[in-house]
Formats: structure tokens, sequence, C-alpha cells
């Protein structure tokens, strides 16, 4: 649990204003802070209240990341899920159908006989990491639709 906080206390020092800033708005001194947020110091604790703030605050997205991996679960951005109904569903099956050209090609492109044998080209990879990044976003769409 340490690195969650240490992560934490690391984007709260390079925040705007930093650690004193925060404290600031906390109406906390900063020394304070500072203390609870080092995790050298054992008797100073960040309480939940106010880590859940300064993680709002900072918009920590690296510390609700080591939280959310401690649970073996992972954070996505809230996608843009305008249209409608069937927009959002026209929407994951495109990208579903684009997702299979380019598993299909990825699949050739790793035969042994292939340029690169059984690697994935920089490239490869880019093309890949787009694809699965857009599946992910319109089926948390397509989830949300359907009030999952």
């Amino acid at each position: 649990m340490k690195h969650i906080q240490q992560i934490l206390h690391l984007d709260c020092k390079n925040s705007s204003g930093g650690i004193t800033a925060l404290a600031l708005d906390l109406g906390k001194s900063e020394r304070i802070l500072s203390n609870e947020l080092n995790v050298n110091i054992e008797q100073n604790k960040l309480g939940f209240t106010d880590a859940v703030t300064l993680i709002g605050m900072t918009q920590s997205k690296k510390t609700v990341s080591a939280i959310a991996r401690q649970i073996d679960h992972v954070i996505v951005p809230t996608p843009n899920c305008d249209g409608s109904c069937a927009d959002v569903v026209q929407h994951f099956l495109d990208i579903s159908a684009k997702c299979g050209q380019v598993g299909e090609r990825i699949k050739n492109a790793v035969q042994p006989e292939s340029d690169f044998g059984r690697d994935l080209s920089r490239k490869e990879r880019l093309e890949i990491s787009e694809a699965v990044e857009l599946l992910i976003e319109k089926a948390i769409c397509l989830k949300l639709e359907l009030g999952q």
C-alpha cells in the first residue's frame, strides 16, 4: 500500500501550487499534509476523505490505477457516447469488424515466415493498441446504453 501513497505524494508535489496550495484547500498546514503523505512517517496517516479529495484535486489517475490494480481491475476514461441506441450499437459493430480485420492482419504477420517472424513491428503494435482502445470505448458505450 505504501506505493499508492508514494504515487499520490508525488502527484501532490507536482500539482499546480504543490502541497502548499493543496494543504490550504484542505484547511491544513503544509507541514501536516506533507507528513501525512510521507510514507516514512508512520505516526501520521492521511485520512480516507482527505485522500479521495486529493486524488480529485490532483486528478491522480496513477493513484486510482494503482488502487484498482490492488483488486485486479483497471480504469478506463469515460467515453463520449453521443447518439441514439442504434448509433451506439452501430459504432460498436463497426469497430468490432475493424478489430477483426486488424486481428486477421496481425495473425498473418506473426507467422514464422513473415518479415518479423513471431514478433510484431512497432507499427503493428500501435495499430493493435489503437483498435483495442476504440473497441473498449465503444463496448463501454454499448454497456452504458444497455443500462449495465
